[in-house]
């Protein structure tokens, strides 16, 4: 854009832009002033309505009132002359009493008082384009109706007026709005032809900068003031700016975004230059949230006398890259970035790592690329920069290391490096920070929970271990009392020496099965099983009950696995034993073993264990695998920990076990279903 020296009005883009703008604030503006109209009359008419309705429907209640009073009072007389209410009474089957009410209005009360059943209330009638507010009460007393009516016109007349009152003000606001807006469009218009008129006096070359977006600005070396000599188009290059900027060299650099600053702080500050000429990116800032992209290219003139610098500033967009194309890269990249040289020196870092560090990385542009991350890390990260200096990266590539942030605290990124690419290594980070912290407070839990039952299992396999002892003599003391005084005494001591004998052998069994459990999942040690052998085993140590039930068991060619064999029998073992304990009465125990491919979940074998017993209801498919959880306390003996046994056994191996609760009603028996993993030899 361009802007002359002597004229300060706005420039030819800023003065077709603000048009417009105007423009469209100006039909926006008319937009909502329509919308607020009918919004607000809208709003305005159901309020009228309802108070219609309200009066009308007290109108009918205090009639009522008067009417249980005389029945003989005429209630239109009692209404004001001059009113448009008429009033009507009718008898609980709608017949008219007193007065006249229209057919239809009759026809249309006797629908709503059906459906809403109400003693008194107003509605809306509508018939041949003509709507009656209607009201009515009841009085179950008299066996009468009260019914006061009046069109909705008339009841209307104090927002009509209100509707012509606003209608006015609406044409009031949008004439003074409209005029304003021609007014401001009149005197742009007007600014426009003369900034036109204006650039006829200056080069056509100027024109052309003007156009491009171009500015030129330059001050002597050893400036006192740092007074700009020249300045063409500065700073009307920015357009509008939120604050006054005046024609010093502080005043640009003022301008610039911390990061460009800090870019240019040796060459144009200090005087100190690598190059007689340089370009780079900057950002100068045109509000306190909006920053605009241009190349910078400085030159220092040193054949004047003052020695000088000058600067050209070129507009840019998104897609061009005027300069190193790492700046590039490091401006539009959304994740934390830097750009380090082969020295190991950082050169660039992108404005996520400037949100989340803070100002002060600025401060280590120039210097060793270490010094971002924390002292504990900054050897690992010495030694990774300098590995990638000296050859090419491949491969991930990935490091985590620490960073401050701009509150002080510690954050985890993991940092991805490529490079070395014309001398320039880059690195983009993810912030792996809660990811980090979550894994050390698994870790930690992990380490605590395997901690706990650790112990957990050593005081349960020890209690078990050690009350036996105790229940030994007490059992042993308590069967020699039955020998010995067992019908000597009295039929009550017997029942109590029984109960004493019966409570030892439970407990005995109980602590034994609580023993098992403990020493359940202790063996990680796993080899090769033939299931169709440990279910012989499992057969064999049920051979007496087997045989006494005339149970019948068939069984699939089962599978081998990698597994624990005498934990595996005791599972097989459990579950026979519970198939043939729950039987029904007078039919024998038969049970199927089937075992195929887990359809689920791949690499799992599935065995299902099908009975014919009485049963398990659905609604218990969760509880029968829980600890010291019984279902028939009172018919079966038991302890309660079989099923929750035979879970924590096959969770040992990898597995799960549930209750199969697809299984219909009129076919009678439980069918437990569990997965081992396939074994694939190596």
């Amino acid at each position: 854009m361009f802007m002359t020296s002597i004229e300060p009005s706005l420039s030819r883009r800023s003065l077709v832009t603000l048009r417009k703008r105007l423009a469209a604030m100006t039909l926006t503006g008319v937009v909502v002033l329509m919308f607020s109209f009918f919004f607000i009359q809208k709003t305005l008419y159901d309020s009228a309505v309802h108070h219609a309705s309200a009066e009308l429907e007290a109108t009918a209640y205090r009639l009522g009132s008067m009417l249980l009073q005389h029945e003989d009072i005429d209630l239109q007389r009692i209404v004001d002359a001059n009113s448009a209410i008429t009033i009507g009474v009718l008898d609980e089957q709608l017949n008219q009493v007193q007065g006249f009410i229209p057919p239809h209005l009759v026809d249309d009360l006797a629908e709503y008082i059906a459906e809403q059943g109400k003693e008194s209330d107003s509605l809306q009638c509508v018939h041949a384009q003509q709507v009656m507010i209607l009201a009515y009460s009841k009085l179950d007393q008299l066996d009468r109706i009260v019914v006061a009516f009046t069109p909705r016109s008339v009841l209307l007349e104090s927002w009509r007026e209100a509707i012509i009152l606003h209608a006015l003000m609406f044409v009031m606001a949008m004439t003074i709005m409209c005029g304003l807006a021609i007014w401001l469009w009149q005197r742009l218009k007007r600014q426009h032809l003369r900034a036109i008129n204006l650039t006829e006096h200056f080069s056509e070359t100027e024109n052309t900068l003007s156009e491009c977006g171009c500015a030129v600005l330059g001050w002597p070396v050893n400036s006192t003031d740092g007074k700009l000599t020249t300045q063409l188009n500065w700073p009307e290059i920015l357009g509008p700016t939120d604050k006054t900027i005046g024609p010093l060299m502080t005043d640009f650099l003022d301008c610039l975004s911390p990061g460009s600053r800090a870019k240019l702080l040796d060459p144009l500050v200090n005087n100190i230059w690598a190059d007689e000429r340089i370009g780079a990116m900057v950002d100068l800032r045109v509000s306190a949230n909006t920053s605009q992209r241009f190349y910078l290219m400085a030159q220092r003139l040193t054949e004047n006398d003052p020695e000088t610098i000058s600067v050209l500033l070129l507009e840019t967009s998104a897609e061009q890259e005027l300069c190193h194309p790492f700046e590039t890269y490091l401006h539009h990249t959304p994740e934390p970035s830097i750009a380090v040289d082969q020295d190991g020196l950082l050169r660039g870092f992108s404005p996520a790592l400037e949100k989340l560090m803070g100002p002060g990385v600025q401060g280590i542009i120039g210097k060793n690329v270490f010094n971002l991350f924390e002292p504990e890390d900054q050897q690992i990260a010495m030694s990774v920069f300098d590995e990638s200096s000296r050859s090419q990266i491949t491969g991930d590539g990935k490091s985590i290391l620490r960073i401050r942030d701009h509150s002080g605290a510690v954050r985890w990124l993991s940092w991805h490096g490529i490079g070395p690419f014309n001398g320039m290594i880059f690195a983009s980070a993810r912030d792996v920070t809660e990811f980090v912290e979550n894994a050390n407070k698994l870790r930690t839990t992990l380490d605590q929970l395997k901690r706990s039952n650790e112990d957990l299992e050593q005081f349960a396999y020890v209690a078990s271990h050690d009350l036996q002892q105790p229940l030994r003599m007490v059992a042993s003391y308590t069967q020699l009392l039955k020998r010995r005084y067992g019908g000597t005494l009295d039929q009550e001591a017997d029942e109590y020496i029984d109960y004493a004998v019966d409570g030892a052998k439970r407990m005995h069994k109980l602590i034994s099965h609580l023993l098992e459990y403990a020493k359940a999942g202790t063996n990680d040690e796993f080899s090769e099983i033939d299931c169709n052998l440990v279910l012989n085993e499992a057969q064999a140590d049920l051979k007496a009950v087997i045989s006494q039930e005339h149970a019948t068991i068939t069984h699939d060619d089962l599978p081998t696995i990698m597994g624990d064999r005498i934990a595996l029998s005791r599972l097989f073992q459990n579950l026979l034993s519970n198939a043939i304990k729950y039987r029904r009465p007078g039919v024998p125990p038969h049970i199927a073993i089937t075992v195929e491919p887990d359809p689920v979940i791949g690499d799992f074998w599935r065995f299902s264990i099908r009975d014919n017993g009485i049963g398990i209801h659905p609604e218990h498919a969760q509880r029968i695998f829980r600890l010291f959880q019984r279902l028939h306390k009172d018919e079966f003996s038991g302890t309660g920990l079989g099923l929750s046994l035979c879970r924590k056994i096959v969770e040992q191996h990898g597995g799960r076990i549930w209750l199969d609760t697809s299984r219909p009603i009129s076919d009678p028996g439980t069918t437990i279903i569990f997965t081992l993993r396939v074994h694939r030899p190596d």
